[in-house]
């Protein structure tokens, strides 16, 4: 997805959440499973639709819960900003991006995705992530790993 920036007000056509959790310096990273729609086998933040008439925020600390075992008790709201990004079929997406600080390393992974690693922002380009997730660490003030 490429980032979108117009001074007209953007057609969303999806709206998502994306939650970076960091420990100490380092990313939790999730590795999309074979059961969901997109970027399968890919490494990438929490994630999920904004279900309507859901709060961004309350929606992000769900999807933690859900996905990574994570309560919200044991998280830090450090950054959220929005994004819009566009995808190779000229929708445009909002993503809701926020980055929390995790008081642990232990998590709990659903059927969304099928393993899990903590790494350091500069070690992302060893890995494949989804390519929007660059855009995501920029908004969320972490370092930005674009590759040359």
């Amino acid at each position: 997805m490429r980032s979108q920036s117009t001074s007209a007000a953007p057609v969303i056509c999806n709206e998502i959440i994306a939650a970076v959790l960091s420990h100490e310096g380092d990313l939790a990273l999730l590795r999309r499973s074979a059961l969901v729609t997109g970027d399968v086998g890919s490494w990438n933040c929490v994630t999920g639709f904004l279900d309507s008439g859901n709060e961004p925020l309350s929606q992000a600390l769900q999807e933690i819960e859900e996905e990574a075992g994570i309560p919200h008790s044991d998280l830090k709201l450090l950054e959220n900003k929005i994004l819009h990004l566009e995808d190779a079929h000229g929708q445009i997406w909002r993503v809701h991006a926020f980055h929390f600080s995790c008081q642990t390393r232990r998590l709990t992974l659903n059927w969304e995705n099928d393993d899990s690693a903590w790494l350091r922002p500069d070690a992302l380009h060893e890995i494949t992530i989804v390519p929007w997730f660059v855009d995501v660490l920029e908004a969320c003030n972490l370092a930005p790993i674009r590759k040359a």
